[in-house]
């Protein structure tokens, strides 16, 4: 019998596979996918994603393969009216790492399999919960019964767990919607970040390594075209800037939501990341907060902690960024022309505020003053 068994191998369920392992714990993580994901998706890691990252022991290498996003532009009608500079967060990681999913899991896989050879299962789907004790937990994978001393569901936002156990995911969809895409890079901005503030909604850019920069564009609705072209052309007429559409790498359509379970445990079982709470895309907090979730509930397991204390600490942590995503996509709607000139006079007022500055820096990096753990709130 496994300590604990882990439903899914994105970076969340991996890490915290390595946790446990690195722990002395017995670990196994099933995963339904033959072949890890090619797609980008998400790509941020903030500070306190970065803390956790070194303490799996993949923080160098991802360092390496990584862009340091190190701060950011405001940019109305063609010219800038706000930047940020991270450098104010101060502490050892004064920026955002970016770094493809991808790559991210890929520097995990391998450290999982140092550590603990063969425990990753893939193409072993869940099926169900087949029973819970005290002690342990018995479910079907694969076609095969297992039984662990906990369950961790970490299988993202339509968690076949959650759904199993019929956990409520409660909340709601938001009128918000986006357009993204990965291109090369033709902005000159450097490891810069760039929000272009336009009256028909925001334009979102930010480096990628290997000289390509991933493109967010807000939609009204679900396009009848969501090609290349179509994303290349509505970000030349937003933002000025030429894309070469035959070289873009990715694009995909996403709606946003704001959804939380009322408590992460059930019995032996926890839900971590987003199968705990969905939040908006837009801000890109949500691996930072899957990761910081595996390592809360690594130290309860290793503590022999109860395990309900999840919900005070890791919920209260989602809640506060759900908070910040929905502010971030507020100010990336349309507006009539006439409040364009109002907006910019207001923003550029309130960049020259060095109080506001450093507060608006710990948003986007999700630090706070003097923070030292992991908490992520």
């Amino acid at each position: 019998m496994d300590d604990v068994a882990i439903i899914g191998a994105g970076p969340v369920g991996l890490a915290l596979a390595i946790l446990l392992a690195q722990n002395g714990r017995s670990v196994r993580v099933f995963e339904q996918r033959s072949a890890p994901a090619a797609h980008s998706r998400a790509f941020g890691l903030h500070p306190p994603a970065l803390q956790v990252l070194d303490q799996l022991g993949v923080g160098e290498a991802a360092q390496r393969h990584g862009v340091q996003i190190r701060g950011g532009l405001g940019i109305s009608r063609g010219r800038s009216i706000a930047a940020m500079d991270f450098a104010k967060i101060g502490g050892p990681y004064p920026y955002v790492l970016s770094l493809p999913q991808q790559s991210t899991e890929h520097l995990l896989r391998e450290r999982l399999e140092r550590l603990a050879p063969g425990s990753l299962m893939p193409g072993c789907a869940f099926e169900k919960v087949l029973g819970q004790s005290e002690q342990s937990v018995e479910f079907l994978s694969g076609g095969t019964a297992y039984r662990a001393r906990w369950l961790a569901g970490a299988d993202g936002v339509r968690s076949a767990v959650r759904t199993d156990l019929g956990m409520d995911f409660a909340g709601a969809n938001h009128r918000d919607r986006y357009l993204m895409g990965d291109f090369p890079d033709t902005t000159g901005l450097a490891h810069a970040a760039a929000l272009f503030l336009h009256q028909q909604g925001i334009v979102e850019s930010f480096p990628l390594p290997s000289a390509r920069r991933r493109w967010v564009v807000r939609v009204e609705q679900k396009l009848a075209d969501d090609s290349p072209e179509a994303l290349a052309e509505m970000i030349l007429s937003r933002t000025g800037y030429l894309l070469d559409p035959g070289a873009c790498t990715m694009t995909s359509y996403f709606g946003t939501a704001t959804r939380m379970v009322s408590s992460m445990v059930h019995g032996r079982v926890v839900l971590l990341g987003d199968a705990a709470h969905q939040i908006s895309p837009i801000g890109g907090q949500g691996l930072s907060l899957g990761l910081a979730d595996a390592q809360a509930i690594a130290d309860l397991i290793a503590a022999g902690a109860p395990a309900g204390s999840l919900d005070d600490l890791r919920l209260a942590a989602a809640r506060s960024a759900a908070r910040r995503a929905q502010v971030n996509m507020l100010l990336g709607r349309a507006l009539p022309s006439w409040s364009v000139p109002l907006r910019d006079t207001a923003i550029s007022a309130l960049a020259a505020n060095g109080w506001l500055k450093e507060k608006v820096a710990r948003s986007f990096t999700m630090t706070s003053p003097g923070q030292r753990t992991i908490p992520v709130a």
